[in-house]
């Protein structure tokens, strides 16, 4: 009788003390996590941009294994996903802020997870990488976020948000305005393509064709300004021939 009872006294030893490991972790990794949270809400990143990967024996719906999220807050909120302006990012991508709060979640979780690891970085705080396996017993439930190539966007006057509509050759690019404040006397309210007959909306010509970035492509959406002292266009660009509108523009390709 004395030797039960003494091995179910070791037992609650053993189980109290394997309660106080996964409530010190719980609390170290949440201190943890909010420290990194406070640095990232101090650098009031109000318009950024990163790449994301989400690697997991899930099935979610994505045509790709990584994706580009851009953010911006403030009154013209804005969501890009793969250069293309959206309302609401898929279930399966997570804004910086929605990575903090799934993070939170899964370090309250009870009872706590098998294996949790971030990475966080050490300039912005913001998640590099998350990864949890839930249940040692459970197959498949194992996740990981991977965030790469964060950059902090910016502007020096009024940003618009425009996409480029037709690529032709020679910089006779034409690019749609898709959101911000401009004077309409500036685009074209409605231009027609005179060799393939295709309409668009809220256009202008490339004025700065030495500048513009080499990696945007015909349909990305992108963020810009208007440059109204720009300097001369004096790169070389051959000369043949692609319908643009009349109407030119030189701006700046926020970063």
């Amino acid at each position: 009788m004395k030797t039960v009872l003494l091995a179910f006294f070791f037992l609650f030893i053993l189980s109290c003390d394997q309660e106080d490991k996964v409530l010190s972790e719980r609390e170290t990794q949440l201190k943890i996590l909010n420290t990194n949270r406070d640095l990232w809400n101090s650098k009031n990143a109000d318009h950024y941009k990163f790449n994301q990967s989400k690697i997991c024996y899930c099935a979610f719906e994505n045509d790709r294994y990584d994706w580009d999220i851009e953010i911006k807050k403030g009154e013209n909120p804005l969501i890009i996903y793969n250069s293309n302006l959206t309302d609401k990012l898929p279930d399966y991508a997570l804004t910086i802020d929605q990575l903090f709060n799934q993070i939170e979640s899964e370090l309250k979780r009870d009872p706590y997870p098998y294996n949790l690891d971030v990475t966080y970085n050490s300039e912005y705080g913001f998640p590099e990488e998350f990864s949890i396996d839930i249940d040692q017993q459970i197959a498949d439930e194992e996740y990981t976020y991977k965030n790469a190539d964060f950059k902090i966007i910016e502007c020096n006057s009024e940003m618009l948000t425009g996409k480029l509509v037709l690529k032709g050759i020679c910089m006779n690019y034409v690019i749609e305005v898709l959101d911000g404040d401009i004077d309409t006397d500036l685009i074209e309210s409605e231009w027609t393509n005179e060799m393939t007959n295709a309409v668009y909306k809220n256009v202008f010509a490339l004025g700065s064709v030495c500048n513009f970035p080499e990696n945007i492509e015909e349909g990305d959406t992108f963020q810009f300004s208007i440059e109204t002292n720009g300097t001369d266009q004096t790169c070389a660009v051959c000369e043949a021939y692609s319908p643009t509108p009349e109407k030119s523009l030189r701006i700046k390709v926020c970063n």
